[in-house]
């Protein structure tokens, strides 16, 4: 049986690239209040990619790339639906 194969997303690249996707500053903003928005809003990004690697795992722990491109849409979309119960 062949090795499963995950998407796997850099968290620190997808972070840094979401950060630098945000408005530039403006002329005299607060530089430490923006410091802290793009910090938080860095932190958030690579924390939310982490989550998004492992609950591959976590939805698809066996199958390999083949066994999952064949998974009914329906069958998928149940997976999907069971994540969204809080």
């Amino acid at each position: 049986m062949a090795e499963p194969h995950f998407t796997h997303i850099d968290p620190e690249k997808f972070a840094y690239n979401f950060v630098n996707s945000l408005t530039p500053t403006e002329p005299g903003d607060d530089i430490e209040r923006t410091a802290k928005k793009r910090l938080a809003a860095y932190l958030s990004a690579y924390y939310l990619i982490e989550q998004f690697n492992d609950l591959e795992s976590t939805i698809f722990p066996t199958e390999t790339e083949k066994e999952r491109a064949n998974i009914p849409y329906s069958a998928l979309l149940e997976r999907l639906t069971n994540l969204n119960k809080y």
